[in-house]
């Protein structure tokens, strides 16, 4: 296997992590509690505007 085979398939393995495995669970989140409205969600932002 030449030298350039192995940086080609490093790469291409990067990106398959970046694209397949990269989550945006900030915006999942905010969409979990924009649509279900979690009671849980409620009392903690009470919680943490009375502290």
């Amino acid at each position: 296997m030449r030298p350039s085979d192995r940086w080609l398939i490093a790469v291409a393995l990067v990106l398959i992590d970046l694209f397949i495995f990269v989550l945006p669970l900030t915006g999942l989140l905010a969409a979990y509690v924009l649509l279900a409205r979690p009671p849980w969600f409620r009392s903690w932002v009470e919680e943490l505007y009375t502290t």
